[in-house]
């Protein structure tokens, strides 16, 4: 619980990150749209610039989350304005194709990197669509172990945070002295409370499977990048 508590801070202020550039947006683009952060997730892949960060969205997400060439360049811009991610020189000790050192190219900064876990995490509580989003997510490789155990563990501060705006009126309710109205309102926080400590008793479950595939891989060591 301790540790529950200690990163809710720093959580509000990464979802404000997130509010903030989710809320900058064109109009005709919905506000929730889940596309400037996959193109985010795309660039924590790999460093690229815009034309072939278009093309491997449209293989990766195409057919879930349409976008096209112009938007990829108006996500680059929003993802830069907020610092989220940087110009950056391609490696030519490797082979790069000409065109590619043409181009523009960029990198996720450490914000980013905060901003797209938070992202994620809050896609688990909101999104109707979230196992098909997150199973795109994960095979795009993009959080590794230990991003997926923080993930979990920003998903459990969350279902944390919403249990306790919950109202506390039960025992008024069971002795009877509610309107119908107020009754309704205290079954739906029922109904809410019931699915949020199931939510939090999945996080458990998952945390417990990840940490259990972290100590495999490094031979029972500690925590860090996978």
């Amino acid at each position: 619980m301790a540790n529950v508590r200690a990163g809710q801070s720093e959580d509000h202020a990464r979802s404000a990150s997130v509010r903030s550039l989710e809320g900058r947006s064109k109009a005709g683009e919905e506000t929730r749209s889940p596309a400037t952060w996959l193109v985010l997730g795309l660039l924590l892949e790999q460093p690229s610039h815009g034309y072939e960060l278009s093309q491997r969205y449209e293989e990766r997400f195409g057919t879930f989350v349409s976008m096209s060439v112009p938007r990829v360049y108006a996500a680059l811009d929003r993802l830069r304005d907020n610092g989220m991610i940087e110009p950056v020189a391609l490696d030519t000790a490797k082979p790069v194709p000409k065109q590619h050192l043409m181009r523009r190219s960029y990198r996720v900064t450490g914000a980013g990197v905060k901003a797209y876990r938070a992202w994620v995490a809050e896609r688990i509580l909101e999104d109707p669509r979230r196992a098909q989003l997150l199973a795109r997510i994960a095979s795009a490789g993009t959080l590794g172990l230990d991003g997926v155990l923080d993930v979990i563990d920003r998903y459990e501060r969350a279902c944390l945070e919403d249990l306790q705006a919950l109202p506390t009126d039960t025992p008024a309710a069971e002795a009877g002295d509610l309107s119908p109205e107020q009754l309704t309102r205290v079954l739906i926080a029922d109904q809410q409370r019931r699915e949020l400590n199931a939510r939090r008793e999945w996080a458990v479950h998952a945390r417990g499977l990840v940490q259990a595939q972290i100590a495999r891989r490094r031979g029972g060591g500690s925590r860090g990048t996978s």
